[in-house]
């Protein structure tokens, strides 16, 4: 019995969602725990969708725009002991020397028994919560940011015991080993394991452009509008794109006929995969009215996602 009850006291919380978003819709799983320990990489089921050494699960929003109100909650509860706010939003790549700021604005909250979660990444002043709270499952923390050592808007969600990493989907501790089954809901609660089914492969966002965008969407916040005389570039953003995957692009124009029509078989991918094509307008000027671009990234024969873009040429 006194077995059963330690046991009991340091068995691991129960997961709940940490974002206030609709993964595969509003959001989106970006990484996840790396569990090879040598320089590859592998997720929990073992493929890709992770970094060397990543120590947590990054959910992302697909554009700055949508980074604004989307609200990061407690994934269970317990007391908050550490927090910083104050980091400004902005890329890495922008800003440089984080100066051991890496985390960028979040907090750290203890479970009991050894168990931590940590919160980074959070949006600019938007903590609600100081260390000495007690939150409950599913409270309101912050919003998503881009603060800290990030190149786009997303909460890096952590998980630790006694010091060390926690892959909160098998339950081991990293580094540790995968498996391409199933392995159930891991440490999250059923409801939040659904939300965050395995998909190892999505498009974070599509659009129309008079030129090749750039690739870092920090960059992509704002786009010159479609011109009649420049040309008509349909672009997406992908995660998790591999070797022989197929990429469609389609472009109709304001009388629905199609004027690009492109397929293109992958040599090569990756966690992170950005594409575009199109074309130049014809002597006379493209017409004015709406354009519509449909990207569609398939797999062994079968579409994986497809996204749909439209935007008008005045």
């Amino acid at each position: 019995m006194f077995a059963l009850m330690l046991a009991l006291a340091a068995a691991p919380p129960v997961l709940e969602l940490p974002v206030a978003c609709v993964i595969g819709e509003t959001c989106l799983v970006q990484k996840l725990v790396d569990l090879d320990p040598s320089p590859a990489r592998a997720d929990y089921r073992c493929g890709l969708l992770t970094t060397d050494g990543h120590d947590g699960v990054d959910i992302r929003v697909r554009t700055m725009a949508d980074m604004a109100g989307t609200k990061v909650l407690a994934a269970a509860a317990g007391i908050v002991r550490r927090s910083r706010d104050g980091e400004p939003d902005i890329s890495v790549r922008e800003r440089g020397d984080l100066g051991g700021r890496d985390a960028g604005n979040g907090l750290v909250i203890d479970h009991g028994n050894g168990w931590e979660s940590q919160y980074s990444h959070l949006r600019n002043a938007s903590l609600r919560v100081r260390p000495g709270d007690r939150v409950e499952a599913g409270d309101v923390l912050g919003e998503i940011g881009l603060s800290g050592n990030s190149e786009f808007p997303h909460l890096h969600f952590s998980l630790r015991h006694n010091g060390r990493a926690i892959d909160p989907f098998s339950g081991g501790e990293t580094p540790g080993s995968c498996s391409a089954r199933s392995v159930g809901n891991g440490l999250w609660s059923r409801r939040a394991a659904q939300a965050l089914r395995y998909t190892p492969s999505a498009v974070i966002a599509t659009g129309l452009a008079p030129a090749p965008p750039p690739r870092a969407v920090t960059a992509r916040a704002t786009l010159p509008a479609l011109s009649r005389t420049l040309p008509l570039i349909l672009w997406a953003d992908v995660i998790g794109a591999a070797p022989g995957d197929v990429e469609s692009f389609e472009i109709r124009g304001p009388d629905a006929a199609i004027i690009v029509a492109k397929q293109t078989k992958l040599t090569q991918g990756g966690l992170s995969w950005f594409a575009y094509h199109g074309l130049k307008p014809p002597a006379a000027g493209w017409a004015a009215g709406r354009y519509t671009g449909r990207y569609t990234l398939s797999r062994a024969g079968k579409p994986i996602e497809t996204r749909t873009t439209q935007s008008d040429i005045r």
